[in-house]
């Protein structure tokens, strides 16, 4: 009797514990699903209207930060820019802007590459970009999230922010739907003008943990 009653107390436990472990696996899945419905933050959207894509592509970009991603490494964080040409009639696969990226490692190694873009919402800056051999079902999102020609900044982003970072929300780091940069006109850094678009970007809800500096001080060229 003293067997049976001691199994029965250890089932009447596990029939007490069962539910309680659920409720709580339930409220950890709750709680997961309102940290990733936060990103990206309600009503995210560019910040631009009326986006002229021939001024921002009349003269050359230097990223001051960036996040690293899968084809931009924290060792390529050197010399980085971007040069921009808009096609006079969009290519046989619908790219209508070729870019040409630079960057270098601290040893001077330089990388190259040309990808193309496609104009998807001219006026409020968003493109797709990809490899320009690659149909554009496969390009991916690049959004001018906010810029000033006359101060002479970009904050550019891989699309919406849709994960949930350290400190605020982050696009994702491989290659499609990744990326958060800040472009100046001026190759010399201008701290004031960087803080003051890492706080446009912190007002839009990013996280900023993920920018890592540009260094434009010892580059091969250096543009005045």
């Amino acid at each position: 009797r003293r067997a049976n009653a001691t199994r029965w107390l250890a089932r009447s436990e596990i029939n007490l514990f069962l539910p309680c472990t659920i409720a709580a696996m339930q409220l950890q899945l709750c709680l997961v699903s309102a940290v990733s419905a936060a990103c990206p933050p309600s009503g995210f959207d560019t910040t631009v209207s009326g986006f002229d894509i021939n001024q921002y592509a009349s003269a050359r970009w230097f990223t001051q930060q960036q996040m690293e991603v899968t084809y931009l490494p924290k060792d390529q964080n050197s010399c980085v820019y971007a040069d921009y040409s808009v096609k006079d009639s969009p290519t046989a696969l619908g790219y209508d802007v070729g870019v040409h990226n630079h960057a270098e490692e601290a040893n001077g190694k330089v990388h190259e590459a040309d990808i193309c873009a496609k104009i998807v919402d001219g006026a409020a800056g968003k493109l797709e970009v990809a490899p320009c051999f690659l149909p554009t079902a496969l390009s991916g999102p690049y959004w001018i999230v906010d810029y000033s020609e006359s101060e002479g900044y970009a904050l550019v982003s891989g699309g919406p922010p849709t994960k949930e970072g350290a400190d605020g929300c982050k696009t994702g780091s491989g290659v499609n739907g990744s990326g958060l940069w800040i472009f100046t006109r001026k190759q010399e850094r201008d701290e004031a003008l960087v803080q003051k678009v890492r706080g446009i970007a912190k007002d839009l809800g990013f996280d900023l943990s993920v920018l890592n500096d540009v260094d434009q001080s010892k580059c091969s060229m250096v543009v005045v």
